[in-house]
This record gives structure tokens, sequence and C-alpha cells, in this order.
């Protein structure tokens, strides 16, 4: 074991030209995942990605991929990033590491002013303590569909969700490499559900709807994201949603919530579609 000098360790997103080197710590951290599909994930999802590594003496120790996708929630399209790859060289394990990249993306995240990441979890002990929350299975989509092109994916994914990631000429592309990469190997027994963790109150809270116009005073706690703490008044009605924070606390308050609670509010209200890997 080697011992992280936070003092002199650095955080930073990796430019275009220097993704490809942590390809070997992706091979080490994820034995499982073949030469042919590694070499699909680094050709084709490194396109668009945002890598975060934490760098020790110039070397990358650890690392985390923020892969984008558009996403459709109640109609409204959004940007949201898929956490996908985070790992860790052995000998720099157990030290925070993971922490300090996860801190930094979801303030980036709440920065930016995206409403939600979401990400397929090893374990929920690993996300739980940042406030991420269960919020839907794996959903298989029938092959007749798989077959359609863009648009009619969407049409049929809008017809039966209120959350769904957006069908693109990008995004089929990546399937139909994906699915190459992975033809002839053997189905997973069991494929884990997916969670996700609010990153901007405000954004998320104008996702969601009601089915009559009311208006709640909130008070919420984040203790990662210091944008999402504090007093918030929601107003909703049938056709919008809408959200501020408050710079006084509001004479009544409707709901105490953690960041991880408000997920749980604002997910749970929803038919979610999700079926992506990486």
């Amino acid at each position: 074991m080697q011992e992280i000098d936070w003092k002199h360790a650095s955080l930073r997103y990796l430019p275009a030209e220097e993704k490809a080197s942590t390809r070997p710590l992706y091979e080490a951290a994820f034995p499982e995942d073949t030469k042919r599909f590694v070499d699909f994930y680094y050709q084709y999802k490194t396109r668009d990605n945002e890598i975060l590594v934490l760098e020790q003496d110039g070397t990358a120790v650890s690392m985390l991929h923020r892969n984008p996708y558009r996403v459709i929630v109640n109609r409204y399209e959004l940007r949201s990033d898929y956490i996908v790859a985070v790992a860790t060289e052995k000998d720099f394990r157990h030290q925070g590491c993971m922490r300090a990249l996860l801190e930094k993306v979801l303030k980036d995240m709440a920065a930016e002013g995206m409403p939600f990441t979401f990400l397929m979890p090893a374990s929920e002990s690993i996300y739980a303590p940042f406030d991420f929350v269960w919020i839907c299975p794996y959903t298989e989509i029938p092959a007749r569909v798989l077959r359609m092109d863009a648009d009619g994916q969407n049409r049929y994914l809008a017809a039966r969700y209120q959350m769904f990631c957006k069908r693109d000429e990008r995004y089929l592309e990546n399937l139909e490499k994906e699915w190459e990469a992975e033809s002839g190997e053997a189905a997973s027994e069991r494929i884990p559900p997916f969670m996700a963790r609010v990153t901007d109150v405000c954004g998320m809270l104008s996702l969601a709807g009601s089915r009559q116009e009311q208006e709640l005073y909130l008070h919420v706690k984040d203790p990662i994201v210091e944008k999402n703490n504090g007093y918030f008044c929601w107003h909703m009605d049938v056709q919008r949603s809408s959200a501020a924070k408050l710079t006084r606390v509001p004479e009544r308050i409707d709901l105490e919530l953690s960041i991880g609670e408000l997920a749980s509010l604002i997910f749970g209200g929803f038919q979610i579609c999700l079926g992506e890997f990486v």
C-alpha cells in the first residue's frame, strides 16, 4: 500500500489526447471486460465523455468517467451524466480517493446546473453514503422496438415512460458498436438496478409535475453541495413546475428532507426506462 500525499495530489479532467492513458487502470480494475469491449469503450465512449483523475507525481491513481446522455424527463430534454468506470489503483485504495472524485464531480455538476446524475452500482454501500438512491431496475426493451430508428424508439418510450435516455444517431451508433463488442459473450445473470443523485435542487424540482396547483416550502440538507442546502419554494400546477431558493427561513416548512430523500420523492413519481451499461 502506498500513501496518498494529499498536499500534492491533484484532481483534473483529462484533455482528449490523454484519455487513453487511463486504459491500464481500467483494465486492472475491470478484468471481467474483454479486450474487444475495452477497445469499443475507448474508441467510442471516450469521444464524448469527461474523465476526472486523481494524480500523484503526475500519474493517475484514481479515475471517474462522466458519460453524457440526453435524457427526457416529463417531456423536458436535459443532459445527465452517467457515472461509470470509477477505479483506484490497488495500492492506493481505502484512502479517500473515490470520495475526492465523487465530491468534485457532484459539485461540478451542480455548478453546471445538471439536475441529477445516475449510475449502476457495484454495491449500494459504496454510493448510499453520498446520497445516491435506487430509482429503477434495468429495463429490457422489446427486440421489435430496438429495430426501429431513433424517432420510432423515442415515440415508443415517450408513450410509456416519464424518463428515458433519448435516442439519436450517436446513441444508436454507440449501441451498435457495444453489441458488436459483446457478441458471443455470456449474458450477465443479474443486472443491478440504477441509482441516482440530485445535483441541483431547483433544476430537479422543475422536472416534477402535479395534478393540481400547489406550493410547498422545503428545507433541504446536502452535506456535499452547498447550493443545495437551505430553503426552497416549490410551485407546481398541471402545466409546469418551478422552484426558487429562499434567502430567509419561510413562515412554514412543509417538508424537511435530505438530498437523498428528495431524490426518492421525485424519482418515485416517474415511470423510468434505463438500459444503459456505460
